[in-house]
Order: C-alpha cells, then sequence, then structure tokens
C-alpha cells in the first residue's frame, strides 16, 4: 500500500514537471525594445523618433533615401526567442495573398517614406506561415527566434534575421 502511495506521487511529480517543461517554450520569449538590438555602445545615441520625410519635387516617385548607421548587432540576442514591436514592411507574398517575408522596423513609414533605420534596427522577418495584415499602418508584436545575419533588399538592409512563429496586433494602452 506505502508503495502503491509512494509510486502515484512520483507519477504525479512526473506529469507537473512535464506539464512545466511544455509550457517553458511560450515563456522562453523575451520581450524586447528596439534599444535591445544596439549594441551597449551604441545606446547611449540611441533615438527613437522617426526622421523626418525626405522628397524631393518629385515627392515620392524620387531615388530612395540612402541607409546609413551601423550594421553592429547586439550579439547577446543570437539565437534567443524573443518579442518584438514593430511595422511591417511586406517583401514577399505568396499565392495566398499573405505575407511571407517583411521587414520589421521601430516605425511607421520606414524605407517608404522616409530614410531606412540603421540596418541594427530592421529585422528580416521569414514567416514560418504566411501571415494576414489588415494595414500596414498597425504595429505588430512579432514572436520567433532572432538571428544575427545581414539580409537585404532594394529597400534596405537589416542585420537581423528572425524566424516567425507569430504575429498578432499590438494593443496600444
Amino acid at each position: 500500500m506505502r508503495r502503491t502511495r509512494v509510486l502515484w506521487g512520483l507519477a504525479a511529480a512526473m506529469l507537473a514537471c512535464w506539464a512545466e517543461c511544455q509550457a517553458a517554450p511560450a515563456e522562453g520569449v523575451r520581450q524586447i525594445d528596439w534599444e535591445a538590438l544596439l549594441p551597449v555602445a551604441e545606446r547611449g545615441n540611441y533615438n527613437p523618433s522617426p526622421p523626418p520625410p525626405v522628397h524631393d519635387y518629385l515627392g515620392e516617385g524620387s531615388m530612395a533615401a540612402l541607409q546609413t548607421g551601423s550594421y553592429t548587432p547586439n550579439m547577446e540576442l543570437n539565437g534567443v526567442r524573443v518579442k518584438l514591436p514593430g511595422f511591417v514592411v511586406p517583401l514577399e507574398r505568396g499565392k495566398d495573398g499573405l505575407i511571407d517575408a517583411f521587414f520589421l522596423v521601430p516605425y511607421f513609414g520606414a524605407c517608404i517614406h522616409v530614410p531606412p533605420p540603421p540596418p541594427n534596427q530592421i529585422v528580416y522577418v521569414k514567416m514560418r506561415a504566411g501571415a494576414g495584415l489588415r494595414s500596414i499602418e498597425d504595429a505588430q508584436w512579432v514572436t520567433g527566434t532572432l538571428h544575427v545575419a545581414v539580409k537585404t533588399s532594394a529597400l534596405g538592409a537589416a542585420t537581423y534575421t528572425l524566424d516567425g512563429e507569430k504575429m498578432e496586433a499590438y494593443q496600444y494602452k
């Protein structure tokens, strides 16, 4: 009888441990902000404000503004599962119309209406499954594993890539 109780207690403890281990990945996501992407040496100069729009007499039909700034990453984030808020700049759509790949940027209009942020302030996201987007004007939370890997496009360069697991609307408080 005592042995049965011990076995049941051991089984209950193992089940509780298994359940906790199954929940660990969701809890293992680190919520970060854009300043966290910068190496420590660059954080003193961080300015979260977007630059002013750059248009000449041709308006948006003129050449794109040049991207400037650092490619230097925060290596401590390499391989870390993160959740980061930002705005989507679509790069690839699937046949179903969902967004497969995009730049995640810290402010609306980046790469389109204003100069691109520095490369270490842009994240190239490749979603596991396409993501729907109501409007590019809506901020999003994106969750996935962050890697230090440069990706370039006609719109700019990103120091980071993210294996996108989930995209959800950002809730303003």
